[in-house]
């Protein structure tokens, strides 16, 4: 009688490990089908970018690209970093700029230079303005809502300096085609500086 079930034990058996084996994989493939589904949808907008050490799992954040990550040296003003003067801009007067002078639509962040070349420290708040030109004379621009800043007064009290502040044109401002200047006021030894950066975009 054992010898005769022997035989069927052994098909019962195979067949047992064929369907988990069957099983196992339709679970695997599934897995992986909404793993790819949840990369095809992580968009230039939404895609994902991992901030940290390899080493600790504890040190690693996740952010996406379109947030700025960067380390302000005065986060109320978008004062990126300050540095020495370059030699180059030593002998030319109070001067700003921005990083280029053509961007694209919708640009979120732009990154302007300001050149103090000479011995007294600037003063400067928190405020900025964009101004587009309407064909006829520099007016404010599209804005996505009011704006207001409480304009008080920073100071790194250094000279020369070249000082780069990064900002976040895209957050307050509608970036479409045309011709834009960054207006920011500084202060020297009690006296007001108007700057300005012009730029263009395409």
């Amino acid at each position: 009688m054992n010898g005769n079930n022997q035989p069927e034990r052994s098909t019962y058996t195979m067949r047992t490990i064929i369907l988990f084996a069957i099983l196992s994989s339709a679970v695997c493939l599934s897995c992986t089908h909404k793993w790819q589904q949840s990369q095809s949808e992580a968009t230039p907008e939404k895609e994902l970018a991992i901030i940290g050490g390899s080493d600790t799992v504890a040190s690693i954040q996740i952010v996406s690209v379109d947030k700025d990550t960067v380390i302000y040296d005065m986060p109320e003003c978008y004062l990126w970093y300050v540095e020495d003067l370059p030699d180059e801009y030593k002998d030319k007067p109070i001067s700003m700029w921005t990083e280029r002078p053509v961007y694209w639509e919708d640009v979120q962040t732009i990154n302007v230079f300001v050149a103090n070349p000479t011995s007294d420290f600037l003063m400067f708040g928190r405020g900025w303005v964009l101004e587009q030109w309407n064909g006829t004379e520099w007016a404010m621009a599209k804005t996505k809502g009011d704006i207001s800043w409480q304009d008080d007064a920073f100071a790194k009290e250094k000279a020369p300096l070249l000082y780069c502040f990064r900002f976040p044109v895209g957050k307050y401002y509608r970036m479409k085609k045309g011709e834009y200047r960054i207006c920011k006021s500084f202060y020297a030894k009690r006296k007001k500086i108007e700057l300005n950066a012009e730029f263009e975009i395409k």
